[in-house]
């Protein structure tokens, strides 16, 4: 099973762990360490676009674990956490990871916090390299090895496997049964599928790495706008940001977007497996000769 696969699957394992434990998971170091560690994933790519903001804010609010505190006290850490990122992120990730490291005290305490980030992360399908960063650190700050939650290995867009035809011994490509695109292609495709996103992309096509502001301006955008479309595009594959100081620019990930054509290609291309019930090609009933 692919890692991806295989973490899909952990994911209502975790939260169903963290349900059965809710009882213990009371005290305020794990309720700051949660809140640092949900606006860290909000965060990770050094942005802080409003749709994120309010995607996590609403898994929090929803989070069957997290209920036993007061919905307006954790609003409240978590704002002031992306706050304080927003306005230094380097300064802001410091405090964030001391708020974390507080919960390393209690065992359970401590993986908990790593499982709300992890669940947290996935819960738009799409847990991407920058927020899988920020829960190794995490991890550290909490004396957990990455390796227990399989975050020490880079995650990659599920490939299609190859079989071996029978007698020839070449390799060719083929599907599994029932494969539909897997959820980084979708979100890829979703990215896509906006006739806005895909000007704001033609701009990265020569490799340039631009700001926000930059983006904006050039496509005739609000800055908020132009924020959101790009976070879409970060989160489908095909940018990359970096922070220099307050500012974060994009550049085209053509690695990924590479990766993920090769995966387009091979769901397309690829020869489904026949089918028992397959009809003969004149459609009419099938006989024995």
């Amino acid at each position: 099973m692919a890692l991806w696969d295989r973490l899909k699957d952990s994911v209502q394992t975790m939260q169903a762990q963290l349900t059965a434990k809710k009882n213990e998971l009371q005290s305020g170091a794990f309720r700051d360490a949660s809140m640092a560690m949900c606006a860290l994933v909000a965060a990770a790519d050094g942005t802080i676009d409003p749709s994120e903001r309010q995607r996590v804010a609403q898994l929090i609010a929803t989070n069957d674990v997290l209920q036993g505190f007061p919905a307006d006290d954790l609003h409240r850490r978590f704002e002031d956490h992306l706050d304080e990122l927003t306005a230094d992120f380097p300064l802001g990730k410091v405090g964030a990871m001391r708020e974390i490291g507080k919960a390393r005290r209690k065992a359970a305490e401590a993986r908990a916090v790593i499982q709300i980030g992890i669940v947290i992360g996935c819960a738009d399908g799409h847990f991407d390299d920058s927020e899988r960063a920020v829960v190794r650190e995490a991890c550290s700050a909490l004396g957990i090895p990455p390796a227990e939650f399989d975050l020490h290995r880079a995650l990659r867009v599920p490939r299609q496997y190859r079989a071996t035809d029978a007698g020839s011994g070449t390799e060719r490509e083929t599907r599994p049964e029932a494969v539909v695109p897997g959820d980084d292609l979708q979100v890829f495709l979703k990215a896509l599928a906006s006739g806005t996103r895909q000007k704001l992309f033609s701009h990265f096509a020569a490799g340039e790495e631009l700001t926000v502001g930059e983006v904006a301006e050039r496509a005739g955008l609000g800055p908020s706008t132009a924020s959101e479309h790009l976070a879409v595009l970060r989160r489908g594959g095909l940018l990359h940001s970096t922070r220099s100081g307050k500012l974060v620019r994009y550049r085209a990930d053509h690695e990924g977007i590479a990766e993920l054509l090769d995966q387009l290609r091979c769901y397309l291309l690829a020869p489904a497996e026949p089918r028992d019930d397959a009809r003969p090609p004149h459609g009419g009933p099938g006989r024995a000769d």
